[in-house]
Parts: C-alpha cells; structure tokens; sequence
C-alpha cells in the first residue's frame, strides 16, 4: 500500500496559514466587568451615541476613550489586544439601514440601551453583536400594521433593500406552516392575520393545502383533531355546507334500521334525536330540514 507524503512546501504553508490565522488580533473586552463590577454607563464610552441620526456614524469607542480611564502610558497593549504587535480595530456593521436614528431613540422617556441591546451587559467578548432582530423592534412598533405601506418600511429600510427574511426560501410555501404551528408571533411582524385568506380560503381544498386525495381522508383528521380544523374552517356551518352540496351523508345513515315505517317506531334515528337533538339540528335545519324531514314527519 502506497504511502502518502505531505510535501515539505505544502507543509510549510499548512503552518504559515494557521500561524497567521493564531497571530490575527482580538479585542479583548468585557462588558460585564466594565458595567455591572465598575458601573460604568454605556454612553460614558458611546459618546456619540445620544446625538447619532444614522447608522454610518462610527459610535464604537476608539483608544482615546478607553484612555479617559486607563493610563495610556502605564497600560500594556496587551490588555485589549491578543496580536498588540499587529493591533486590529473593530470592525464596521455592514448589511444594515443607515436611517436608524439613535438620538430619537436613547432620549426617548424610559428607554434603555439594555431594552434592545438585551445581554450586552453580561457578555465577557465582543464576539456576540447583540444587536435587536426585527420581534425587538416590533415590542414598541407595531409591525404587521407599518408592512400593509411599504412606504413606511422605508422609515428604517432602505429602497433597494430585500424586504424578504432569509427563511423564506424556494420551499417556504410548502415549510412555512410548521412555523406557524410552532407560533405565529415572528408571522405577525410582517403579517397581519388576515394574510392567510388569501391562499387559506374556507373552501380550499386543493393540494397547495391539503394533501390530493384529502377530500376523501379528511373525516378522519376531523374526529382526531377537530381543534385543527377549526383554525381555518369556522364552527360547523362549514362542514354542513359541503356535505349538503355532495349529498354526503353520516355513516351512521346507512343502517338498515336508520329510518323504518313501523308505527309508534321511527327507528335508530328517532332514538338519536331524543338524547341529541342539537346534532340532529346541525345539518337539518331551516329550509334543509323541510325537505328531508317533512317527506315522514309532514304526512
């Protein structure tokens, strides 16, 4: 069996690429010693913060704070820095709206950092971004009313931006109902609830959603999971409908003994109506019950 050798060169530049990768510079920071052990307020090193009306402001503290506390000539670049001979600065946000206004924000009356930047205060990297998703923003502003105008997504959003959240892909119109099932609470940021309709409709019985064959199987998900049912179709006016239009009848009227002529006895069904008369009712009401039941109980 043939031996496989690494070659020296290819070695080296094995070595040579995670050498660099091991020397490239961190930031060392804590937020949680510097907040909660020294008590130091989040504006004491985001100056600008409070004054900011865009997101490409640079709102990260630079050395020169960090030096309002810490001796410049006493204080190892070591401290903040796993590569101080190669020493990095942290880097931008890309991919967000400039529009954000900080300044409206922070001065708003009882508004805290904390309220959207939640677990800033216990994080001991700078890893963790910790910045607000969208469910944040939708706990003071209410988001499926803003995405019924677009143009008032423009307030945080930019034009040419893509409204579409990276979980709708080329198969969440089959996907997306196990999130809903799961809790529509991320659903109705974007939607309002009458957004289903517009595919859901009562009589929709099609395999966009519903299985092929589930106008024939569907009894059975109705007896074992009515609740389900009843999410879409409303009380039993639905059901009763579409049964009376396909002339689809109980199985429980099929019995032989359903219906007799024998007198003083109106068979099985008669029984039924004296302990349940409200099931009875359900189908055979106002005008229907006049057709089918006045054909016996009319003479």
């Amino acid at each position: 069996m043939r031996k496989r050798w690494i070659t020296l060169p290819l070695l080296v530049l094995i070595l040579a690429t995670l050498l660099q990768a091991q020397q490239k510079d961190k930031i060392i920071f804590s937020h949680k010693f510097h907040v909660q052990n020294q008590g130091i307020e989040c504006v004491d090193c985001h100056k600008k913060v409070p004054q900011s009306m865009s997101a490409k402001d640079v709102l990260l503290p630079d050395m020169q704070t960090c030096y309002d506390c810490h001796d410049e000539d006493e204080t190892p670049c070591s401290k903040c820095h796993t590569n101080p001979d190669d020493p990095n600065v942290a880097p931008r946000l890309k991919g967000f709206s400039s529009r954000f206004p900080h300044k409206i924000h922070v001065n708003k009356e009882d508004n805290n950092c904390l309220d959207c930047h939640k677990g800033v205060d216990r994080a001991v990297t700078v890893g963790a971004l910790h910045l607000p998703p969208k469910e944040q923003c939708n706990a003071c502003h209410q988001g499926a009313d803003v995405a019924t105008n677009k143009l008032q997504c423009l307030t945080c959003h930019q034009a040419d931006m893509n409204f579409t959240p990276l979980s709708h892909r080329l198969n969440w119109r089959k996907d997306h109902g196990v999130v809903e099932q799961a809790g529509n609470e991320k659903c109705t940021h974007c939607h309002q609830n009458n957004y289903c309709v517009t595919c859901h409709e009562g009589d929709n019985l099609n395999h966009n959603v519903h299985p092929l064959n589930f106008k024939y199987t569907h009894g059975l998900m109705a007896k074992g999971n009515k609740e389900n049912c009843l999410t879409c179709h409303q009380e039993e006016a639905f059901c009763v409908d579409c049964h009376r239009s396909e002339d689809v009848m109980p199985k429980s009227h099929a019995s032989p003994n359903w219906s007799n002529r024998i007198a003083g006895d109106g068979g099985e069904h008669a029984r039924e109506a004296e302990m349940d008369f409200d099931t009875c009712m359900s189908c055979h009401n106002d005008a229907y019950a006049d057709v089918v039941c006045v054909k016996c109980h009319g003479k």
